[in-house]
C-alpha cells in the first residue's frame, strides 16, 4: 500500500522522508506569537509551491524540526529560511543571515525509522522542558495529530475571502483553495499539513497517545532494526546535542522538575519588548547601543534572575 511505504512517486518524480534542522543558538528565531505564525505560513507557501509534503513540524526558540515528503530537500530548506528571514529583519530591523550558517539535512528510510523520527520531533517541546506533556507545547503539529478521535481541540477557520487571506501573506503569495486561515491570518495545519498519512504510521489514535508518552529505551532502537535500511533514529541524532544535553532531555520525559512558572524564551521576549524597550526609546531590540544592551541585561539578571544564556538569546 501507497501509505505505508517511504516514498511517493509523483509526476514521474521520487519524493522521498527527510529530517530538517536548522538551528539558531546566538539569537530566537521567534520573538512572539506573530512570527510563529509566519513562519507557518511560510512553511505552506514552500510546501505548495514546491510539492512537498509536510507530515510533522516543531518550532522551538532557537531551533525548528521538520519531516517533509519531497525530491528537493534543500531548495525547499533555503527558500524558507530565505523568506523567513527576510520576514524577520524587515519586522525586527534586523540584517544579515539569520541562524547557523547549515541546515541539517537526514533521509530517513523504513516505517519504524519514519515513526521514531515523527515521534521526536512532535515530543520536542517535552524533552525541552517547554511542558510538562507532548501536547502541551502549541508550536507543534502534535495537536492536529488524532485530533478527533482523542477529544483535542482544533482550530476553526475564519470566514475570509482570498483577498483577505492574502493580506496576511507576502505580496503575491500562491496558494490553492482548500487552504484555511484562523482569525489570525495564519494557516490551519489541518489544511496543507499531511496530518492523514502521518497519523498512518500509528495505525490507531491509542497507539499515538502510547508512543507520545512512552520513555524513550533500548525498544525504539529494536523496531527500527526491523527496517534493515539505515542507521537508528535517536535523539542525539535529531538533535544533535552531547550526552549531558541528551540525558536532560531524557530527563525531562518525566516531567519531575517542568516549572509551569519559570519563563520561556518567548516571554522573555515580551518582557524585553513590550515592558522594558519603550523606556529606551527603540523600536526593537536590534536597535539598541552596546551600552544599552548590557544596561538592560544587568536589569534582567537583577530584577528576574534569568540565566546568561537565555538573556543572550533574547537581547542579542
Amino acid at each position: 500500500m501507497l501509505a505505508w511505504t517511504h516514498w511517493r512517486i509523483y509526476l514521474g518524480t521520487m519524493k522521498e522522508s527527510y529530517h530538517i534542522c536548522f538551528t539558531s543558538h546566538g539569537e530566537v528565531l521567534f520573538r512572539d506569537e506573530q512570527d510563529h505564525g509566519m513562519f507557518l505560513n511560510l512553511m505552506a507557501l514552500r510546501g505548495y509551491a514546491l510539492q512537498t509534503e509536510i507530515l510533522a513540524e516543531a518550532q522551538m526558540s532557537n531551533h525548528v524540526h521538520l519531516n517533509i515528503f519531497t525530491d528537493r530537500p534543500m531548495l525547499f530548506a533555503s527558500q524558507l529560511r530565505a523568506s523567513y528571514t527576510k520576514y524577520f529583519n524587515s519586522r525586527w530591523g534586523r540584517h544579515g543571515r539569520f541562524g547557523e550558517k547549515y541546515t541539517y539535512l537526514m533521509k530517513v528510510e523504513g516505517f519504524n525509522h519514519q515513526m521514531v523520527l515523527q515521534n521526536y520531533i512532535l515530543r520536542n517541546g517535552l524533552h525541552h522542558g517547554a511542558a510538562a506533556t507532548a501536547f502541551g507545547y502549541k508550536y507543534c503539529s502534535v495537536r492536529d495529530m488524532f485530533a478527533k478521535d482523542i477529544g483535542l481541540w482544533t482550530e476553526k477557520p475564519a470566514s475570509m475571502t482570498r483577498t483577505e487571506m492574502a493580506t496576511y501573506l507576502p505580496r503575491r503569495s500562491d496558494f490553492p483553495d482548500h487552504y484555511r486561515m484562523n482569525a489570525d491570518g495564519v494557516f490551519l495545519r489541518q489544511s496543507f499539513m499531511e496530518l492523514r498519512r502521518a497519523e498512518q504510521y500509528y495505525t490507531t489514535p491509542r497507539n499515538f497517545l502510547f508512543q507520545m508518552n512512552r520513555l524513550t529505551d533500548s525498544k525504539w532502537i529494536e523496531d527500527q532494526e526491523k527496517d534493515k535500511t539505515g542507521v537508528p533514529i535517536t535523539l542525539s541524532l535529531v538533535e544533535r546535542a552531547d550526552d549531558n544535553s541528551v540525558s536532560r532531555m531524557l530527563n525531562n520525559e518525566f516531567a519531575r522538575n517542568f516549572n509551569r512558572a519559570r519563563l520561556q524564551d518567548m516571554d522573555v521576549c515580551r518582557l524585553i519588548d513590550k515592558e522594558l524597550l519603550p523606556g529606551y526609546g527603540v523600536r526593537s531590540v536590534y536597535a539598541l547601543t552596546s551600552s544599552q544592551k548590557r544596561r538592560l541585561a544587568w536589569q534582567l539578571a537583577q530584577e528576574f534572575r534569568l540565566p546568561e544564556t537565555q538573556i543572550g538569546r533574547c537581547l542579542p
